[in-house]
């Protein structure tokens, strides 16, 4: 996807959970050491059974809550199905998020590209639907770069896919053309619709479980290689 003459977009806004890191790479293996940790509690049922479960509570989240709503939501689920877990509520948020933070990797070559953008001076951001706690996250990745914005819609009170979380983000990077921005997600409401509604152009990351189809995204990848090969030209 080229964007520009010189191939180069005017700017690159990315999502971050499941799009700077994939979700299996660090939730997989925080859910694997709970169910070593309490496996007297979960009976004859093996990991894939449980890691399917604790997937069917996360899918069934209520709208509107907090990731300390969520967290303690989930693992009172956790408690309620399987009474026999024998830590706390409080330990398991504490344990989930200490690992989280352990395992927390950058998607292969996104290092790599956001490293070209700041040497090409195209400047890079974030717009999230979550809260401060992705700042931590951010943190623990150790990327080389850092983004001349981070959009939290808890903190700025819009969400995407509202075009007005984007306006924020563009508006705090400073002077660009927008028709020439790109937006880098691997959910197609909230990143594809929501970057299509502020005028940008879209990329869909499309080995994540919200992305079945290109969804009207201007391009889709499953590599951030993709986007270096396509924007470098190597």
């Amino acid at each position: 996807m080229n964007t520009s003459s010189d191939g180069l977009p005017s700017c690159v806004l990315f999502d971050f959970d499941g799009t700077m890191y994939r979700f299996e790479d660090v939730y997989t293996h925080v859910w694997r050491d709970l169910y070593d940790e309490e496996q007297q509690a979960f009976g004859h049922i093996d990991f894939h059974d449980f890691y399917s479960r604790v997937g069917e509570i996360f899918t069934s989240l209520p709208d509107g809550m907090d990731s300390d709503e969520e967290h303690a939501h989930i693992f009172g689920e956790i408690k309620r199905i399987w009474p026999g877990v024998r830590a706390g509520n409080e330990q398991l948020i504490e344990d989930y998020r200490r690992r989280s933070l352990e395992y927390m990797v950058p998607r292969p070559g996104l290092d790599d590209l956001l490293v070209r953008l700041d040497e090409a001076g195209v400047p890079w951001g974030i717009v999230s639907n979550h809260d401060a706690k992705n700042r931590g996250k951010l943190a623990a990745m150790g990327l080389s770069s850092k983004p001349a914005t981070f959009m939290l819609s808890v903190e700025v009170g819009a969400w995407k896919p509202d075009s007005e979380i984007f306006d924020m983000a563009l508006a705090e990077i400073g002077a660009v053309d927008r028709s020439r921005g790109v937006m880098v997600g691997d959910n197609p409401i909230a990143d594809i619709q929501g970057g299509r509604s502020a005028g940008l152009r879209t990329v869909l990351m499309t080995d994540s479980p919200f992305a079945t189809t290109q969804d009207g995204a201007d391009m889709t990848i499953s590599h951030f290689d993709d986007l270096r090969k396509a924007w470098f030209g190597e």
